[in-house]
């Protein structure tokens, strides 16, 4: 199997990519990227929220040096800041990320979420699409995308840009396959590219993936991985162990059959990597395990929702995005401490009803 996928402008990409998200930058950062690359990792995929970028730069700059690849062997990708927007803002940021990285282009430039003001979210998207589109012309990035686009923003951005994105970088995994983005960009010639592939470990606790795995000789997490490649996903992956590392990439001498691609397939319940504990949101409102309540804009307009899934956790999504997470932690006492303070609950109520001799009578005692 071919381990690169073309792209609508011709560019290659790696199938697999190692993601860094939540890697710290520095020793442990540079330590995993120079494993993966060993391994055999040709896409490394960071952003400026990351903060990270050094790290991976001086990684990138000894694999070099030590002859174990070449910089166009590589296929690095980093996003726009993800707290600003506008034009120059966006232009001029791409040379201060290229100067922590150490190189001179990268291979992808993606525009990192299109979720902001409810009104203005198109203005701003293009705008900063516009310095993507000015990078790509520049020769600065070699190609450039989105992340996190639902159909409403492809749409939009389709309708408008100039160039159209080489992917969308989107969670995807067997418990969340966003059917109808994924069709979308199809239908466009956008590559999908997924994160989350591993449902951010969950899917080690459904044990379809163990069973499925056992027919192809294969782990849970090579069998996630899979699954993503032959819906024509582009998974990212992210282990700072050089075994996993590998196992992960070990994915191309076998195929999933039919009948367990549509096992896999029945798992789809909108499950976020990020937040769910571990439950797909279709699933627990049909078992009435999550109590959510709408609220809208103008009497009609959705614009938040509320999930409280029991008496503890409560989570606010504004426009799909998880904004506030509650947790109202539950102090159980243990029994003998309840009755000790229940007793000195009586204490204090009798010495209150009698002051003169509060152990003359117990009337009144708690029972």
């Amino acid at each position: 199997m071919n381990k690169n996928i073309i792209l609508n402008n011709g560019e290659k990409m790696p199938i697999i990519g190692i993601g860094t998200d939540l890697v710290r930058d520095g020793l442990e950062v540079k330590t995993m990227i120079k494993s993966a690359i060993y391994a055999g990792y040709r896409l490394i995929d960071t952003a400026d929220l990351y903060g990270n970028e050094r790290g991976i730069g001086e990684a990138i700059k000894e694999c070099i040096d030590e002859g174990i690849v070449k910089r166009e062997d590589l296929f690095i990708q980093t996003k726009a800041p993800f707290h600003f927007d506008r034009y120059n803002y966006t232009y001029k940021s791409l040379d201060v990320q290229l100067q922590r990285l150490g190189l001179d282009y990268v291979d992808m430039y993606l525009l990192h979420h299109a979720y902001r003001g409810s009104f203005t979210w198109r203005w701003q998207v293009m705008d900063i699409y516009r310095a993507l589109e000015t990078l790509y012309r520049q020769g600065k990035t070699k190609n450039i995308g989105v992340c996190n686009f639902g159909k409403m923003h492809l749409n939009y951005l389709l309708s408008e840009c100039d160039i159209k994105p080489q992917i969308n970088q989107i969670e995807f995994h067997p418990q969340h396959q966003q059917r109808g983005v994924v069709e979308l960009c199809k239908k466009n010639d956008i590559q999908v590219q997924g994160w989350g592939t591993l449902n951010n470990g969950r899917i080690f606790d459904e044990p379809l993936f163990d069973e499925i795995g056992k027919n192809y000789n294969k782990n849970a997490a090579q069998i996630a991985i899979k699954y993503a490649i032959q819906k024509g996903v582009a998974p990212l992956v992210r282990s700072q162990k050089p075994n996993r590392q590998k196992e992960m990439l070990d994915v191309f001498n076998f195929e999933i059959n039919s009948a367990d691609m549509k096992k896999l397939d029945d798992l789809d319940g909108g499950e976020f990597s990020h937040n769910h504990e571990g439950e797909p949101i279709e699933e627990a409102i049909k078992s009435k395990q999550i109590e959510i309540k709408k609220y809208k804009m103008f009497g009609f307009l959705p614009f938040m929702k509320k999930y409280k899934k029991n008496r503890r956790i409560t989570k606010y999504y504004l426009f799909g995005i998880p904004i506030v997470k509650t947790d109202k932690k539950i102090i159980e006492i243990p029994k003998d401490k309840q009755t000790k303070t229940l007793a000195g609950v009586e204490r204090e109520r009798e010495r209150e009803s009698n002051p003169a001799n509060p152990q003359k009578s117990k009337k009144g005692s708690l029972k």
